[in-house]
């Protein structure tokens, strides 16, 4: 290993093995590998190499939370500042960087949110936080082709049973009981949002358009139902027959339809395959 590489892998360790202080406003860096990247380091006007180190690992993490307060601005709003910066300290202490990319940094945040002995006591928070880590997927999304309603139109009436659906890379579902969408929305509008509240599950599909804007709607249960059994590379028979759960025979195969029609609009599909044995 040359020197350099090693001591770039020294002061990275230096920057990632800190803890907080009880304050938050400082890492406590490991002793051993202090020890060790402090012997590198030289005094500089009058600043110590520890300082110099605590002042490097400071930006270092103030760097991280503006990564979150950017990532998740508007759970930033829900929560305030107070709540903002212990989620911040303590995320950051639990979850330290491992990727090269700050756009993946947040990645555990729900599902710490949904474990942390504080934040578990508010599961509105995981569920803004999973919705806006979806919104960023669907705007990082792969762009391709998107199909449009006539390549079904003209399609063969006997190759319609077989019919399956590719979604646009982009394309993202969520889930959740309680009102983190709408809450999402009413702070977006500079607005307060309602007192959390949680009923039945409920289910949205979010993706990036044609003008790369990212948009999300609501769906109901079987058009949840019929998303996620395309996506599973259910064919279009299969899926008409998954409808009888909530429409009559006659009136399941025209929603269908319709339901197909406005996914074309929105930009949605991105392929038809008229051989299930083709369907990847």
């Amino acid at each position: 290993m040359s020197q350099l590489k090693q001591i770039q892998q020294e002061f990275m360790q230096y920057l990632l093995s800190g803890s907080s202080s009880e304050s938050g406003s400082e890492p406590e860096p490991n002793t051993s590998t202090m020890l060790d990247i402090r012997e590198r380091v030289s005094q500089q006007s009058g600043i110590s190499a520890n300082d110099r180190l605590k002042i490097y690992a400071n930006a270092y993490r103030i760097r991280l939370k503006e990564t979150m307060e950017t990532d998740h601005q508007i759970l930033g709003l829900y929560l305030g500042d107070e709540l903002f910066d212990k989620l911040a300290i303590e995320y950051i202490n639990a979850h330290p960087s491992q990727a090269k990319s700050l756009r993946e940094f947040c990645d555990n945040l729900p599902a710490f949110l949904r474990t942390d002995d504080f934040f578990c006591q508010y599961p509105i928070l995981a569920d803004i936080a999973q919705f806006e880590r979806l919104l960023l997927a669907a705007f990082d999304g792969a762009e391709s082709a998107r199909a449009d309603f006539t390549t079904l139109q003209t399609l063969a009436p006997e190759l319609w049973p077989d019919c399956c659906l590719r979604f646009h890379p982009s394309l993202q579902m969520f889930s959740c009981k309680s009102n983190a969408v709408e809450s999402w929305q009413a702070l977006k509008a500079e607005t307060a949002p309602d007192a959390p509240y949680y009923q039945q599950q409920r289910y949205w599909v979010l993706w990036r358009n044609s003008e790369r804007l990212t948009q999300f709607e609501s769906l109901n249960q079987s058009q949840y139902a019929l998303l996620t059994g395309f996506i599973e590379g259910n064919d279009f028979a299969h899926q008409c027959e998954a409808m009888l759960n909530w429409y009559d025979e006659q009136t399941a195969p025209l929603m269908v339809l319709q339901t197909l029609q406005s996914w074309f609009v929105k930009g949605l599909i991105r392929e038809l395959i008229t051989s299930v044995k083709t369907h990847k």
